[in-house]
């Protein structure tokens, strides 16, 4: 089952929509958690980024295509 999406006359995949929804949130994420000194207790900051992100993105994901 692949949603499509029309977007100004053009037919984009939802997926690029969620992985750019995931993106903004990320960024959200990434200057609270930066605020709040969260990268101060992470082993290594860019590897803990990534796997927010997929888990944002893999969360939005599931929810749309289950």
């Amino acid at each position: 089952m692949h949603l499509i999406v029309s977007l100004f006359g053009i037919q984009i995949p939802a997926l690029i929509l969620i992985f750019l929804f995931a993106g903004v949130i990320q960024i959200l994420l990434n200057r609270v958690f930066a605020d709040l000194g969260v990268y101060e207790f992470v082993w290594h900051p860019g590897l803990f980024r990534t796997a927010i992100f997929i888990c944002i993105f893999a969360s939005f994901s599931l929810i749309i295509y289950k």
